[in-house]
């Protein structure tokens, strides 16, 4: 039954699907290996009989895969391997968390299921370079603005003449950030031919490889990996093409308006002294900073209101969903 009918790309999609429950749980090799393999083995289609006979070209691949991984010192990975967590939005909640007088626990969770991880108390903010729109704040509730960020469209320096406009990129192979302003942007633009990838760079590996065409990111993510990293010197930003203007915000649980204004005042505070200004300019992006002003309402807030910060004090720390892409939040 098996010649004609698992082609390699079905082979190696079943391994994916399997993997981030086993393996990539208890080893130290990257996720986006499987990225990188599953679609150049996309690109060889062949039957699982064809495979067998190729395996030495399907091996030379996978090895091409594995050495590739190496290089992407950035990417997401299962296992912490003794390394720091760091990031601006990391370092800015260390110091929110200071102002508060609570400790402060990063958790890493899949950007897709942010919503879920919220709303079962798995974690109490989503602080992760999360885009402020209307239909998140109709499900969150979402603090004061103070990151300027765009979504860009970022390629292979090789298709610089062949992508340069809305109207010729139409009918490119997109890869984005499940659940992200990314996929959203893609979505309202109809575009045809799309991959959901489970992170920011997964869709710049994807790129990379050559199995798609465009990524659709965050500028802040796609500008320090671009310019920032030799992993990725040969991809580009497109120019003077911004599909959405937006800023990051951070959430809560809807209804928990006592946290968000304590997380509004601290920021308030952390402006007003510099220190925001300070961790800003260490991962450069003081340009991108807004311009936060902020009256607590604390005193006005009923007890049901103020709860959920009340829940945060009696545990004694706040616990922070995110996921690893620089600048924002990533190991080293």
């Amino acid at each position: 039954m098996l010649p004609g009918i698992f082609t390699a790309k079905k082979f190696f999609e079943k391994i994916l699907n399997f993997m981030p429950k086993t393996l990539y749980k208890f080893s130290a090799i990257k996720y986006n290996v499987f990225i990188v393999i599953l679609y150049y083995a996309k690109s060889l289609n062949y039957t699982f009989k064809e495979y067998i006979m190729n395996i030495k070209k399907v091996t030379a691949v996978l090895l091409s895969a594995v050495a590739l991984s190496s290089t992407f010192s950035l990417a997401a990975c299962s296992d912490d391997n003794g390394a720091e967590l760091i990031g601006f939005d990391v370092e800015l909640a260390k110091a929110v968390a200071v102002e508060l007088g609570v400790k402060v626990d990063f958790q890493l969770i899949e950007w897709s299921n942010k919503e879920m991880e919220l709303n079962g108390k798995t974690i109490d903010l989503i602080w992760n370079g999360l885009t402020i729109t209307d239909e998140r704040r109709a499900e969150m509730e979402i603090g004061t603005p103070y990151m300027n960020n765009k979504q860009v469209a970022v390629i292979r320096k090789a298709d610089k003449g062949k992508f340069t406009t809305f109207d010729n990129i139409k009918s490119a192979n997109f890869s984005f950030e499940k659940g992200s302003a990314g996929q959203d942007v893609a979505e309202e633009r109809g575009y045809a031919k799309t991959v959901a990838l489970n992170a920011q760079v997964d869709a710049l590996t994807d790129v990379k490889a050559g199995a798609s065409d465009i990524a659709i990111l965050d500028s802040v993510l796609a500008n320090f990996y671009c310019n920032s990293d030799a992993s990725f010197s040969d991809l580009m930003i497109i120019p003077d093409l911004d599909f959405t203007v937006e800023q990051y915000g951070i959430a809560a649980r809807k209804g928990d308006v006592g946290t968000i204004d304590k997380i509004n005042t601290a920021l308030y505070a952390l402006q007003s002294s510099g220190e925001l200004n300070r961790i800003a300019e260490k991962y450069g992006l003081k340009s991108e900073l807004c311009d936060v002003t902020y009256e607590s309402k604390w005193d006005t807030l009923t007890d049901v209101q103020k709860s959920g910060w009340k829940y945060i004090e009696d545990k004694g720390t706040v616990v922070i969903g995110y996921t690893l892409y620089a600048p924002i939040a990533y190991k080293e």
